[in-house]
């Protein structure tokens, strides 16, 4: 074989090892993407789940510390709220870690976000004077974020 011939040889395994290597991160920017999107989608069945949405509500009906106080002594709503607030914090969690997209979150539920704030607040600190145990850091971090949105034209 001449010096030609194993040059082109040589180059053209090159260039067969580049396209698969970029075909390789296509794929794997894709997969990423899709996986992301499918994480999204199941944290939000699971934040449509009619007790998580019972929790919301309760949450969003909240209007003092004193009122969230008082939740404490209704064993089945606090709960409810209390795992509103534990899936918020989990989806909050992943949008910080990338494992999902945080814009897409904010569009999404960012409404929800901004509207459960100040009764957060309220039940936080009920809750800590019963349980001395802290917050939900993902989720007001993120909640925070929402907040400083303008609100999505209805």
């Amino acid at each position: 074989m001449d010096l030609s011939a194993r040059d082109a040889l040589t180059t053209l395994a090159l260039l067969v090892s580049a396209g698969a290597f970029v075909l390789g991160v296509v794929n794997y920017r894709r997969a990423r993407k899709l996986d992301k999107r499918d994480l999204f989608l199941k944290i939000h069945e699971r934040l449509i789940d009619p007790d998580v949405v019972a929790g919301r509500r309760i949450l969003y009906a909240l209007r003092s510390k004193e009122e969230a106080a008082a939740l404490m002594y209704h064993e089945d709503d606090m709960t409810k709220v209390y795992r509103a607030l534990a899936m918020f914090d989990v989806l909050a969690l992943y949008a910080e870690s990338g494992w999902i997209d945080e814009q897409t979150v904010l569009d999404e539920w960012g409404h929800s976000l901004r509207n459960s704030v100040g009764p957060a607040e309220y039940f936080i600190a009920a809750r800590y004077e019963t349980v001395r145990w802290h917050s939900w850091p993902h989720y007001q971090a993120l909640a925070a974020k929402a907040g400083a949105q303008a609100p999505s034209p209805a």
